[in-house]
Parts: structure tokens; C-alpha cells; sequence
């Protein structure tokens, strides 16, 4: 399953972490909003780079995008968001039963940080991002997959690139509708995290 939007909204949090580095360094000549993250959760972090930083050389920005990564986790830490209601409780009870993943494009660490922040680490059995190997979200899902076995698995995630990397990687979607963005297909939806259980069973009862 994804993490923004899908688990918790962390944009807040995030935009103010940003926000303290790109005021450190005056060249990036811009102040980090809410919306700004916003706009790009679920890309890889060089495409925050690219949009926070569009006319910076790559030498340049990515010593900066280096550091708001790692200030992002350690704000997190100290400021840590509130998952959406009731996702601990799911995760726990899911677990009982099925063998729960996290794949994102987010930066090395971040799954950590989620995990930890809330609380949820002893439900997860493994995750894959971005920041680890720079593979896009289809090749980590694949990756576990893979590695598990996995003949039949479902990702949960709340925007059109998350239906598009599952259709890649073979799997089966379940949009998180109380997220960030709309999916142009016909897929099961649910409207809260605690819809999900009974949303796995309709679907693997189909």
C-alpha cells in the first residue's frame, strides 16, 4: 500500500521541514507550501527537486534536495503527523490475516519515519521506495512480489500514477477516494481506511 494520502497526510509537516532548508540555502529562491507538496506527493523526490528548483543545475540542487530529505525525516520525528482516523487499528487487525506491504517514491527512510511515527512498524512485513534503489513505484512493487511469491496482491493507493504502477506490476488496485486525487478507471473504492477489510474480502470473495 502507498503512504500519502493513502495512510496519513504528512503535507503539512513536510512543507514546513522543507521550508527551513530552502531558507538556509537563498538561491533555491522560493519558500515550500502545504499545496507545493501537495501538488507532488507520490513522484520521486528528483521530480521535487525538478519542480522546486527547475533553472538550478543538477549539481547544484541535489546537495540541497539531499539535505531537505534527510531534515524532512528528522522533523517528522519531532513533529510527527497523525495517521488518517483508525489506521493503526486497521493495520493491526489486516495483519491477522494477510501480509501487509508499503511501496512509495518517497526519499530513503520515510516508510521508517511513517512506521515508527505512528506506531505500526510489528504490522508491516516488508517495504520498497524510491530512495532505496531508484526504481519507480511499478519495479518495487514487482519487487515484492516477487520476492513473496505473491500470485495475487492488491495495492491501496489514492491517485491515478498509483492505478498505473499496479496495472505495470500486475497487480490489483483499491482506491483510497479520501486521498489526494481521483483514478480515471473502474476500480473498488473505499471511502475510509476502515473500509478495507471488507473490501478485500468482496473482492477476493469475486
Amino acid at each position: 500500500m502507498d503512504i500519502d494520502g493513502t495512510l496519513w497526510d504528512s503535507s503539512k509537516e513536510v512543507a514546513e521541514s522543507w521550508d527551513i532548508v530552502f531558507q538556509k540555502h537563498p538561491q533555491v529562491g522560493r519558500r515550500c507550501t502545504k499545496e507545493d507538496i501537495k501538488k507532488n506527493m507520490g513522484k520521486p523526490m528528483t521530480a521535487f527537486a525538478e519542480y522546486f528548483m527547475p533553472d538550478m543545475p543538477d549539481e547544484e540542487r541535489a546537495p540541497i534536495l539531499a539535505e531537505c530529505e534527510v531534515f524532512e525525516n528528522e522533523y517528522l520525528m519531532a513533529h510527527p503527523p497523525k495517521p488518517y482516523a483508525n489506521v493503526p487499528e486497521v493495520l493491526a487487525q489486516l495483519s491477522e490475516k494477510y501480509q501487509l506491504f508499503i511501496v512509495s517514491n518517497c526519499q530513503k527512510g520515510y516508510i521508517e519515519t511513517f512506521m515508527d511515527c505512528c506506531g505500526v512498524r510489528e504490522y508491516i512485513t516488508d517495504w520498497r521506495c524510491f530512495g532505496d534503489n531508484e526504481l519507480p513505484k511499478d519495479g518495487n512493487i514487482r519487487l515484492i512480489a516477487d520476492k513473496y511469491h505473491l500470485e495475487q496482491f492488491f495495492y491501496v493507493g489514492d491517485i491515478q500514477a498509483d492505478y498505473e504502477a499496479t496495472k505495470k506490476a500486475h497487480g490489483r488496485f483499491i482506491h483510497a477516494a479520501y486521498g489526494f486525487g481521483t483514478v480515471d478507471a473502474m476500480v473498488p473504492r473505499i471511502e475510509a481506511i476502515t473500509q478495507l477489510s471488507d473490501c478485500l474480502k468482496e473482492q477476493l470473495d469475486l
